[in-house]
């Protein structure tokens, strides 16, 4: 049961109890299969910095005179709004909404809105409020859900911590909603269903391709449209097409340094043999290209998680088989993928841990990744509640999850593996370096010592082989309580948002655990569940903290997807490696970014703006004026190599499908804010690109195209994936 509390004057306060509004979370669109009208009205949201107040109205003259000035200063849009129906005929299940002002010198310097008749009664009969009449239409949840093509309306009340003064606040977003409480908010649940616009979907379906892809294009948004969100995204989980080309160690004795010495001085050889220029030039091409975008996206994602850092194997086939095997792995279950990842030649040769053997003469286990495949993979440093909170102790520290005996036991368990036998050679301990397949166990080279972790809590008894063993311990890893917020919370910092809200962890956390038929760490139930989360959901996303930076390499293939640009990836990798992001490459285990790096004054996780400032910035509009004018370097920069495979270089985008609305420089802007901004460019940005592309002859329009799309790119709030 929901209690509205509505306050008048400065010390009484009168509550009404109105009805049973649930706090589920639903999403609104696909409650029901009776879909509603389009809006007719659009409610506005306003904020007042000195009033600490929010305001609505679904009266475009009312906005634009509030706009100027006429309910006094202070008054600004915060970019929320939603759709209405101005009148009841619109839709058969609206309801009025009431609004009431608090009268002078009784009531609270506030409006309120109901959608409830009985609260609406109610509130009439109070002298403290003056009826203004009926504000909009809209309908009313029914057990949290709204019916197919509506949103929900959450309501949040102020407490009258404000001046005394009672406040509410109506969105539509989620995050927003549940941030209130950081202003002394009471979160009151959903109390309306509001009617989205073409718009709203259409927005929303670009925001979902800038989750789940590589980078919206026009022709996938139409494909969506058609589909609709949810069968495109289980069509998309159920493919898997695109697969970097399979290669063998090169040469009949690869490891001599004669042989790597001749090829570094031939740069085919080198480049395709010896270095991960090819496999990352594959990366840009089959990001652009492939059809299979939802699992591209989620490996590109796991292999920040997955990491091989700088110091891997520098051999061509070595990196092109690791981030191979983290593509098969997308989709599995999180012990699957953890158990490959940890047997992967390529992490063993990085981490030190192959060829590990129990200790001998003092000399123990390497324990580089005892410590990380707890540190960084599983657990995480402190116990964690369900929502990615840390939990503390009663003197208010954090709980460590695991000590340096914990360290140790896990070096014991990583002992007894080696490289897998090169073909047609008798496999021993240790086998010559090959990064083909997985490392292979030797039970004579393993520690079989009884061993436990965490206090006692899991226990492995002696004589256990290598392989069981190691299965057991990513087992009992992958169970542990505070695995799946840590995993869970990351995974949806690289997709959706930076800055999750502890509600958002918590509900995929539960995923996590379970995948409703008893799995857990199903990866493929995981990523649908962030996907279709009403917090990654939405037509606009206005909470400060929401959203998160574009890092290079997905700045570099959204751009290029965008607008068809044909590439070899060279020059990409190049771009990329110039803004701090060398694929594949990253500069530490931690990955390309650091991971607790911070804005907002420290408060606001943010990992991508670590490898983002001023200088990044011009870096990036100077990439982008190379690709799109094709200024600095010119056409030389981006011409084929003769040792790339496949070479075609990188093309100028022709701009050609983009030609039809230049003629109206604001028309081509508003297609521009459709398929990158989704629909949520600023005024101020707006109003610049117009006039920028509007000084430009209207029979220029290639000359136009291309300067909006400059534009368009190099605005930071494109920088910023909302």
């Amino acid at each position: 049961m929901i209690v509205s509390s509505i306050t008048r004057g400065r010390n009484s306060r009168l509550r009404t109890t109105v009805m049973a509004i649930s706090t589920g979370i639903a999403m609104a669109t696909w409650a029901f299969l009776v879909q509603a009208a389009p809006p007719s009205a659009t409610v506005v949201e306003f904020y007042n910095v000195n009033l600490k107040h929010y305001f609505l109205t679904a009266d475009s003259g009312e906005a634009v005179a509030i706009d100027n000035g006429s309910a006094g200063a202070g008054w600004k849009r915060t970019g929320g709004q939603f759709g209405a129906f101005k009148s009841a005929a619109e839709d058969v299940d609206t309801v009025p909404v009431c609004r009431f002002y608090g009268t002078p010198g009784r009531g609270p310097n506030s409006h309120f809105y109901t959608a409830v008749a009985a609260e609406c009664a109610a509130v009439k009969t109070d002298a403290g409020w003056t009826y203004e009449g009926i504000a909009f239409y809209v309908a009313l949840p029914a057990n949290g859900a709204c019916k197919a093509g509506t949103q929900l309306i959450y309501r949040s009340y102020n407490n009258g911590f404000a001046r005394n003064d009672t406040n509410h606040r109506y969105t539509a977003d989620l995050t927003a909603q549940l941030r209130m409480t950081k202003q002394g908010f009471s979160l009151e649940g959903a109390v309306m269903c509001a009617p989205l616009s073409d718009a709203d979907i259409e927005a929303d379906i670009v925001r979902l391709l800038e989750q789940s892809t590589m980078g919206p294009t026009e022709a996938l948004i139409a494909e969506v449209k058609t589909k609709g969100i949810v069968p495109w995204l289980d069509e998309q989980l159920g493919r898997y097409e695109t697969k970097y080309a399979p290669r063998q160690p090169w040469g009949p004795s690869y490891t001599s340094v004669e042989e790597v010495q001749r090829c570094a001085a031939d740069e085919a050889c080198f480049f395709a043999n010896a270095n991960p220029g090819a496999v990352i030039c594959e990366f840009y091409t089959q990001s652009i290209a492939g059809r299979d975008q939802v699992r591209l996206r989620f490996a590109y994602a796991l292999h920040q998680l997955f990491v091989l850092g700088q110091g891997g194997p520098a051999a061509t086939y070595a990196n092109s088989n690791f981030q191979q095997m983290i593509r098969d792995v997308a989709f599995s279950t999180y012990e699957d993928a953890l158990f490959k990842y940890t047997v992967s030649p390529q992490l063993g040769l990085f981490q030190g841990w192959i060829n590990n053997v129990p200790e001998h003469d003092g000399v123990k286990p390497n324990e580089n990744f005892a410590r990380e495949i707890q540190q960084l993979l599983s657990t995480g440093v402190n116990r964690l509640n369900e929502d990615g909170t840390e939990q503390k102790d009663s003197a208010g520290q954090s709980i460590p999850v695991y000590t340096q005996p914990d360290v140790t036991t896990m070096s014991r368990i990583l002992t007894g593996y080696t490289y897998a036998p090169l073909p047609g050679a008798p496999s021993v301990f240790p086998n010559l370096d090959n990064h083909v397949g997985s490392m292979v166990p030797f039970d004579a080279f393993h520690d079989k010592g009884a061993k436990s972790l965490y206090g006692g809590t899991i226990q492995f008894a002696a004589g256990q082989g290598a392989e069981a063993e190691l299965r057991a311990a990513v087992k009992a890893l992958v169970a542990q309580p505070s695995t799946p917020p840590f995993i869970a919370k990351q995974l949806i910092q690289r997709l959706v948002t930076s800055s999750p809200t502890p509600d958002y962890v918590r509900r995929i956390v539960a995923v996590f655990k379970d995948n409703g038929a008893g799995v857990r760490g199903d990866l493929k139930a995981v990523l649908r569940a962030i996907l279709l989360d009403p917090e990654a959901r939405g037509a606009r996303k206005i909470d400060p903290e929401y959203g998160k930076m574009r890092e290079p390499a997905l700045f570099l293939t959204s751009l290029a997807r965008a607008l068809d640009i044909k590439t070899d990836g060279l020059f990409f990798s190049q771009l990329a490696g110039e803004m701090n992001m060398s694929m594949f490459s990253p500069a530490t285990i931690f990955g390309y970014f650091p991971a607790d790096f911070r804005i907002f004054g420290g408060s606001v996780p943010a990992a991508e703006f670590g490898i983002f400032g001023t200088a990044a910035y011009v870096t990036r509009t100077n990439a982008v004026n190379r690709l799109i004018l094709a200024h600095f370097g010119g056409p030389g920069e981006t011409s084929p190599r003769s040792y790339v495979p496949n070479a075609i270089g990188t093309s100028f985008p022709t701009m050609d499908a983009f030609l039809a609305d230049t003629g109206d420089a604001a028309a081509y802007v508003e297609r521009l804010n459709r398929l990158l901004y989704h629909g949520a460019m600023t005024p101020s940005v707006r109003a610049t690109m117009t006039n920028a592309v509007g000084a430009i002859p209207a029979s220029d329009g290639s000359t136009r195209a291309k300067l909006g799309a400059y534009l368009a790119f190099t605005s930071l709030d494109y920088m910023i994936q909302k």
